[in-house]
């Protein structure tokens, strides 16, 4: 299932992250690509204003991208309109708390998420993720030589 995030909407609506940090975006970029790669699914992000490298458009990998609206135009109608190419908007996800967005996704079939529920279940799925990572680690620990044979020695005994 395909998710089309309204960027800035969820940076707004999360308790530890402002849109007053210049880092933003960055950090809630991050947290969705670790959110992605755990997932599999295609994500979207549409951020409002001028990209700051002049890209409307960056595809991180095949199923990550990062958009942003034509000159005049708002998140929101990129966002209806990338929307609106869908044929079968069952399928798709919808994540912002926009009133006006939330009716047209709604009308379309597609299935939404509040942006501040989503943004819970990014940190969920980034804790879990993380525990994975840690576990890994010590998993694939390796022993320098003397180790072993320091361990060998308690273990002869």
């Amino acid at each position: 299932m395909p998710y089309i995030i309204d960027g800035d909407n969820v940076i707004g609506s999360s308790p530890d992250i402002s849109l007053e940090d210049p880092k933003a975006r960055p950090k809630l970029i991050y947290i969705i690509r670790k959110f992605q790669e755990n997932k599999k699914n295609n994500v979207t992000i549409v951020f409002d204003g001028m990209p700051e490298n002049g890209v409307q458009r960056e595809d991180i990998s095949e199923k990550f991208c990062i958009r942003y609206p034509q000159p005049g135009s708002s998140a929101d109608d990129e966002i209806k309109r990338i929307l609106s190419g869908y044929h079968y908007f069952k399928d798709v996800i919808v994540v912002t708390s926009d009133r006006e967005l939330r009716t047209f996704a709604k009308k379309k079939g597609a299935k939404l998420i509040n942006s501040i529920e989503f943004y819970f279940e990014l940190k969920r799925v980034s804790r879990i993720h993380g525990k994975k990572e840690e576990t890994k680690k010590r998993i694939d620990t390796q022993l320098s030589d003397t180790e072993v044979e320091q361990w060998m020695k308690i273990f002869e005994r």
